[in-house]
């Protein structure tokens, strides 16, 4: 094993991999999870479609005002443009006749809601125009229409202990949502690290220590091997670390089973692994590797939603980002982190293994020797 432990000597004693190992993610999360915190602390701001202006709406962005968000009245059109230009961070549409419809118990009272997943914290607004709407309907059951009784049974609605079930209720989906923005930093990590230190095979044939080795009785892929297994051996200690860090020094919520996530992150580890055993085998020096692991792995972050929710980008962007394994990291963390057990991610995890399994054929189907 003297090629697996000489591997982690030198990966962990270049200063540059430890800032990507450690300090870059780590920075991602604790900053990001500032803002996000922040923000919603003071409430967020919505875009109003009010096409009913009945009593039953007017109660509702009352309680939405008294809840520290801003009201901003805009038209159905102005919707798209005005969240991605962040002017709004969700948009409710109110149809027409919607508090005669709820009085009359109508399948057509339904409020509509638009935003970005995990960009806002939002989720209390959606459960209280839910949780509104339903309890509406129900009144409007029993009153036969009588505007009178219905609203007194509005009334009596709002008097309830409401506002405790949507504290938890926003709380909890608040905690999911952010963790899956956060963790999408943590595979950025992985990603770049697991590609860079797995160039550690052409300094190796650079410097000739490759066929030194070689020639000293070394079978191919006995190296290879090591290699490999010392990269996956980092990858490990890379998200253990960074999941302990973020549960116990940043409180960051992981859902009920992080032993569930960290298997989810440690497969695409291996993935990332793999990706950069190709590269490096693909490559004819240090100088294009290097350069490939950068031209592949940035796109791949981009187009799985590690750094911006994949719902804000055209939905051709999205079909195109099925094909990375970025994308199919980031959706099972995410239900992970929702409280879905390892047995439903099977799909997402079964795209990451084929992943790993083309990237290794791809490594073992060339080999280019370095250019000195």
């Amino acid at each position: 094993m003297t090629i697996f432990f000489n591997n982690i000597k030198r990966i962990f004693r270049k200063k540059a991999n430890l800032v990507v190992m450690f300090v870059l993610p780590i920075a991602f999360i604790v900053g990001i999870g500032s803002l996000l915190s922040s923000s919603s602390s003071f409430g967020i701001t919505i875009g109003l479609v009010d096409n009913d202006n009945s009593k039953l709406t007017s109660i509702i962005k009352n309680k939405l005002k008294a809840d520290k968000d801003e009201i901003k009245i805009i038209s159905k059109s102005e919707i798209k443009d005005d969240i991605i230009n962040k002017k709004i961070d969700t948009a409710i549409v109110i149809p027409k006749d919607f508090a005669e419809n709820a009085m009359n118990n109508s399948s057509d009272a339904k409020i509509q809601m638009y935003g970005i997943s995990r960009v806002t914290n939002d989720s209390y607004v959606k459960y209280y125009i839910n949780s509104f709407t339903n309890a509406a309907k129900n009144i409007g059951k029993t009153v036969n229409g009588d505007s009178d009784k219905f609203y007194a049974g509005i009334k009596e609605y709002q008097k309830g202990n409401f506002s405790s079930e949507v504290k938890y209720t926003s709380d909890q989906k608040s905690k999911e949502e952010t963790s899956s923005t956060l963790v999408g930093f943590l595979i950025m990590g992985v990603v770049y690290l697991s590609t860079m230190v797995t160039t550690l095979i052409l300094e190796d044939k650079k410097y000739g220590v490759y066929k030194r080795m070689f020639a000293s009785g070394v079978r191919s892929f006995r190296y290879m091997g090591q290699c490999i297994l010392s990269f996956i051996t980092v990858a490990f200690i890379q998200i253990a670390a960074i999941l302990l860090i973020m549960k116990y020094a940043l409180n960051i919520y992981l859902g009920p089973s992080m032993l569930n996530l960290f298997i989810v992150l440690f497969i695409f580890g291996i993935c990332c692994v793999a990706l950069g055993v190709a590269i490096s085998n693909r490559s004819k020096n240090l100088k294009q590797a290097n350069t490939l692991v950068m031209l592949v792995s940035t796109p791949m972050l981009m187009l799985g939603g590690c750094y911006w929710p994949r719902e804000i980008t055209p939905t051709i962007v999205q079909r195109i980002g099925d094909f990375v394994p970025t994308t199919w990291a980031m959706e099972a963390a995410g239900k992970i982190i929702s409280g879905n057990s390892i047995m439903n991610v099977g799909k997402e995890m079964g795209i990451i293994v084929i992943f790993i399994i083309l990237f290794f054929i791809v490594a073992s189907v060339k080999r280019i020797e370095t250019s000195v």
